[in-house]
C-alpha cells in the first residue's frame, strides 16, 4: 500500500512539472558552500622522505627545514596527514617493526611541536615489508630507513 501511494505521489509531481512547462535540466545547480580551503593540490605534492641513520630513530637536522614547511602548510591548510615509517632489512623482523613506528612518531612529535593538530596525523609503521630500492647495497639501505609523507586526501 505505501508503494502505490509514494508512485502515486511521484507520478503526481511529473506530470504538474509537465503542465507547468517546468524543465528539470534547465534548473539552477546548487552551489556548494565550502568553509574549508580545497587541498586537492596539497595531496598532489610530492613530499621528500625523511631518511633516518642505521638503526636510529632521531630525525637528522638536514630535514627540519623541510619538516617546518609541511608543518606550515598543515595548519594553514587545516589538511591531514598520512606518515608511514620504513626500516631496511638488517636486524630482526619485529626489531624494524618497533623502528618504523618510532621513526614515524618522532615525524608525527616533531610536527605536532611546530603546530601540527595530533588529530590531523595518521602514523603507520611498515617495517621493512615496502622497500624502495635494493637492500642488497649500503645505498639501498639507506633509501629504505625512511618516513613517508604524504597530505591525505
Amino acid at each position: 500500500m505505501k508503494n502505490y501511494r509514494f508512485f502515486k505521489n511521484l507520478l503526481a509531481c511529473i506530470v504538474m512539472l509537465v503542465l507547468l512547462g517546468v524543465n528539470a535540466y534547465a534548473l539552477p545547480k546548487p552551489k556548494v558552500m565550502r568553509n574549508k580551503k580545497d587541498i586537492r593540490p596539497l595531496a598532489a605534492l610530492k613530499l621528500k622522505n625523511v631518511e633516518f641513520a642505521f638503526n636510529r630513530a632521531d630525525i637528522p637536522a638536514a630535514y627540519y627545514k623541510t619538516l617546518n614547511n609541511v608543518a606550515k602548510l598543515m595548519v594553514d591548510n587545516d589538511a591531514a596527514l598520512k606518515l608511514g615509517g620504513y626500516a631496511d632489512n638488517k636486524g630482526g623482523y619485529v626489531y624494524n617493526w618497533k623502528l618504523s613506528k618510532a621513526r614515524a612518531e618522532a615525524v608525527k612529535a616533531y610536527l605536532v611541536s611546530k603546530g601540527g593538530d595530533e588529530s590531523r596525523i595518521a602514523a603507520t609503521e611498515y617495517g621493512y615489508t615496502k622497500p624502495v630500492a635494493s637492500n642488497h647495497t649500503k645505498a639501498g639501505r639507506q633509501k629504505n630507513r625512511r618516513v613517508e609523507i604524504k597530505f591525505a586526501e
